[in-house]
């Protein structure tokens, strides 16, 4: 190195040092190495574009750019959004379901109609969503459930997305699974049953969590089905459960008789939306999520970078994919 460089490369390396760590200012740094403000500016960029100084954001809700991109990229999703994973699933879910709120305030245009599942995740969308997330936008449930008392219940996710709208909140009043599947055609075919489930598939965005094929469902929670039930659906491919709905790794139903009882929007229906914006939160819904991006059932997936990087290791470059493992 000539002696100019390095006393050039002396000077940046005291500029960046007193502005970066000791919190000087510009005009202070410029006083004190005898220079001019304008100088330091230059200085300072040098820095920065030489690699001297890396600047990175460390924060809860940091976008992963990179694996959205590589998602995206691997997938064929119309987008994806990916945020820090926060060591336990809860915590994971808190960040998922904020990232997931702000990007329903991000969209443009401003759903006229937002269909939304429920579940703990949705749940906490709801508690999430930025105030004013919207003006005058129709919430439509897409599911059944009428299990109102628990925390995770249908009623308050819809209530809460339309109040923070200042929208109307539409209520399928119908339970998620019912004992028949004569039963449940003859929910849809009532009136005031179709005329929800029409304005759900005419939504323009349509936003569901992924569920694990697990005994911690709050399809399970709720009484809807058994913990022997969904051993039942695993030994028979279940991976995981969207709207309501058991898939396999494939994206098919898991237990065609047991979702002619379900109350719902179709998987046929989740395939037709203009946006179907899929949340997964934590490590135990990478099974779902897997099934969901491989086989056409969202659009859009919200997740942590734990399950964008499990997705990436089963969707090589080629694009074909190999099953994620089922998690406990």
């Amino acid at each position: 190195m000539r002696p100019a460089d390095d006393e050039r490369d002396h000077l940046l390396l005291r500029a960046a040092t007193l502005y970066y760590e000791q919190d000087l200012t510009q005009q202070e740094v410029a006083a004190r190495l005898h220079l001019t403000r304008w100088q330091v500016g230059r200085l300072l960029a040098e820095a920065r574009r030489s690699g001297v100084v890396r600047i990175e954001i460390h924060h809860p809700r940091a976008r992963a750019r990179s694996l959205e991109a590589e998602l995206v990229r691997r997938t064929g999703l119309g987008d994806a959004v990916v945020v820090p994973s926060a060591g336990d699933e809860v915590h994971t879910r808190s960040v998922v379901a904020a990232a997931a709120g702000e990007l329903l305030a991000d969209l443009r245009p401003t759903p006229a109609t937002l269909a939304v599942s429920w579940g703990r995740t949705m749940t906490e969308v709801a508690r999430q969503v930025p105030p004013s997330w919207a003006s005058s936008t129709v919430v439509v449930q897409a599911n059944g459930g009428l299990s109102q008392h628990g925390p995770d219940g249908p009623g308050g996710v819809v209530a809460e997305l339309a109040r923070q709208a200042r929208g109307t909140a539409v209520f399928l009043q119908a339970p998620a699974i019912v004992g028949s599947k004569t039963l449940a055609r003859t929910l849809m075919a009532d009136s005031a049953v179709r005329r929800v489930l029409d304005r759900a598939k005419a939504a323009d965005v349509l936003m569901f969590s992924l569920g694990p094929a697990a005994g911690t469902s709050v399809l399970v929670e709720n009484g809807y089905i058994a913990s022997d039930d969904v051993a039942r659906l695993v030994e028979a491919g279940a991976v995981g459960d969207l709207v309501g709905h058991y898939i396999t790794v494939d994206g098919e139903l898991a237990d065609p008789e047991l979702d002619a009882r379900n109350v719902g929007l179709t998987l046929d229906d989740v395939r037709a939306s203009p946006m179907a914006i899929a949340v997964a939160a934590g490590m135990s819904k990478l099974p779902a999520a897997l099934a969901a991006v491989t086989h056409g059932l969202c659009d859009v997936l919200v997740t942590d970078e734990d399950v964008a990087t499990g997705l990436i290791e089963h969707i090589p470059r080629d694009g074909a994919y190999s099953p994620a493992p089922a998690t406990e």
